[in-house]
């Protein structure tokens, strides 16, 4: 007679840690074949056991603290159709926390955040206020009073849908960080005075107030962009904004940051 074949019997393996197979095991239920739409397990809790006893964060737990996002982009000495600000995160591309602070590219991570505030500002590493002789191409000052900083539209979306529009946003979301002024009076010669001394509304109280409040949910996609419409907008200070005198140009949103408690 031959031997019946015999045939291996296959058993479930068991988890590696015996605190996670309890877990899974008290978070199985019973199901009738006959009802498809009932979950075998609960994944969801077992997930909850799993993260409060092993994890890194206290699942469920958020703190809050008062937080500033903010990116900054360089503007084109040809100008632009369109400045994209927090589609980079840092360590992307060179990009440093002088640019950014964004954790994520165009998100804010784990993190939800609150819009409270919008601040859009500029920064330039020499106004070089030495090279001016009377002509508008020798001073920043010509961005200020007619330049990029007197056009635009900016618009923030959230999942593709806009949230805020707002025309000339340098002068409605302008920078209001109490910055230094400095006043003086003479002139640079006989027939040229001193340079005008201009820059955007820099008094606190002058801040835009998001009324109300915008909330942006952890993991969701969002932008802020500045478009021109009506045409580019080219730097008319070529000799005081250079391809080695870059003039970046940036968005600040100002709120609560909510992230989970670790």
């Amino acid at each position: 007679m031959k031997k019946p074949k015999l045939v291996p019997t296959v058993r479930a393996a068991k988890p590696f840690f015996p605190a996670i197979r309890q877990i899974v095991k008290t978070n199985i239920q019973p199901v009738s074949r006959k009802d498809s739409t009932t979950m075998i397990t609960r994944s969801e809790s077992i997930e909850r056991q799993i993260a409060k006893t092993y994890g890194t964060m206290a699942a469920g737990q958020l703190q809050s603290q008062r937080k500033q996002f903010y990116s900054y982009v360089q503007y084109p000495l040809a100008g632009s159709s369109q400045l994209n600000f927090f589609g980079q995160a840092i360590g992307n591309n060179g990009v440093t926390v002088e640019q950014t602070n964004m954790p994520v590219q165009g998100s804010f991570g784990t993190s939800s955040f609150i819009i409270k505030g919008i601040s859009l500002k500029y920064k330039i590493l020499d106004q070089n206020l030495a090279a001016y002789n009377g002509l508008d191409t020798n001073t920043f000052a010509t961005e200020i009073l007619g330049g990029l900083f007197n056009a635009g539209v900016a618009e923030l979306t959230v999942n593709a849908k806009s949230y805020l529009q707002v025309t000339k946003p340098f002068h409605q979301l302008p920078p209001a960080d109490g910055r230094i002024r400095t006043y003086s009076a003479g002139q640079v010669s006989v027939s040229v005075d001193v340079e005008p001394d201009v820059t955007l509304s820099s008094r606190s109280e002058n801040k835009y107030i998001c009324d109300p409040e915008i909330f942006i949910a952890a993991q969701q996609n969002f932008a802020f962009s500045i478009s021109y419409p009506s045409g580019l907008v080219p730097v008319r200070a070529t000799n005081i904004i250079t391809s080695s005198n870059i003039l970046y140009v940036g968005v600040v949103l100002d709120g609560i940051e909510l992230r989970p408690v670790q």
